[in-house]
């Protein structure tokens, strides 16, 4: 029986009327080469079955191609629009993303990153930034570079960044729910939220906000570490039985806020009055669901693509003098919400 001889990059380079050189840029480093050009050694490689062995790859260009990118979960639509743009920033210059799901647990996110590091990945992308012990030792002898994701350092003792961060401040998305609260009348605003460092962080700007607008201390109540439609309909049946002494409600995830106004409506609780519910996300169906859910917006496709420039720079050899990008955050403010319309 006699062996298929597999195709090389000679061979692709010949199809394509191209030197074996651009074949290797076109495949490793898309963005080098012009879209022309990359679309001739695209076909011909599609057209010849070739497979680039990117360990061969590896060994000459001393990069692997790969981004190594650890995620709380991806379920949570925010996350998963930052993925999508992630991959196809990230492929546009020729990288790869590997992705992890940590399920929020910081012994899961050390098993992974070290599972990630034995790759030789060219950078990392990690989803908020506390880790534990293990994970920081980690990341100390990497030496690659390091975008984390969301949370920008704040706070009275703010945390030290592994890399640079690409982020919004929790303090200031609590605060704009909480100051919107108080001006569409709300006497007794409520957070409901986890209470992990970055909730904190919100719940702080809430309270504030709350402080400074009615002079009283809002109620906060905890919900479960992995959101859900459930943790709003649990609310909703404290709320009908007088055990939650609120008239507006900020959720620190809009699938909470969903599964509130879900509720409300199987139990004939009117929404924004007496009762307004505000999201944390501004997930698509945030605009869509009745009434439409006032949220805290996080511009998601931003952050992903001035991660992918970070990155770039820093493995190019470039030198990036930002710490720290705010991405910020915007209230937006629809149905559950506005008893006063400007």
């Amino acid at each position: 029986m006699t062996t298929k001889r597999k195709p090389t990059v000679k061979d692709v380079a010949r199809l394509a009327g191209v030197s074996s050189m651009t074949v290797s840029r076109a495949l490793s480093k898309p963005d080098v080469v012009s879209q022309q050009t990359r679309r001739k050694v695209e076909e011909a490689a599609a057209q010849l079955g070739y497979v680039p062995n990117l360990a061969a790859m590896a060994l000459i260009t001393k990069r692997s191609g790969m981004i190594g990118a650890l995620m709380t979960t991806i379920t949570n639509p925010i996350l998963a629009t930052t993925i999508e743009k992630l991959q196809q920033g990230l492929a546009a210059k020729g990288y790869h993303l590997l992705i992890g799901e940590t399920v929020f647990s910081p012994d899961q996110e050390a098993h992974l990153l070290r599972a990630f590091l034995g790759r030789q990945l060219d950078g990392l992308i990690l989803a908020y930034g506390y880790h534990n012990e293990e994970t920081l030792a980690l990341l100390r002898g990497a030496d690659i570079p390091v975008v984390e994701l969301w949370d920008l350092p704040e706070g009275p003792l703010p945390r030290q960044p592994i890399g640079r961060v690409v982020g919004f401040s929790n303090w200031s998305a609590g605060h704009a729910a909480g100051q919107h609260l108080v001006e569409q009348g709300y006497q007794r605003p409520g957070f409901f939220g986890f209470d992990d460092e970055r909730e904190e962080l919100r719940w702080q700007g809430f309270r504030q906000a709350v402080l400074d607008g009615l002079g009283l201390e809002p109620f906060r109540f905890k919900t479960s570490s992995i959101p859900s439609l459930d943790d709003g309909t649990r609310v909703i049946e404290l709320y009908a039985r007088d055990e939650i002494p609120c008239d507006a409600l900020f959720f620190t995830n809009d699938m909470q806020a969903i599964g509130a106004l879900y509720r409300c409506q199987r139990l004939g609780i009117q929404v924004p009055d007496p009762l307004g519910i505000c999201g944390f996300g501004d997930l698509p169906i945030a605009q869509v669901s009745t009434p439409s859910l006032t949220s805290v917006r996080i511009p998601a496709e931003k952050v992903a693509r001035l991660t992918v420039e970070l990155l770039d720079q820093q493995i190019r050899g470039e030198e990036v003098k930002t710490a720290a990008i705010d991405v910020g955050c915007e209230l937006i403010a629809r149905e559950s919400t506005r008893r006063n319309p400007e």
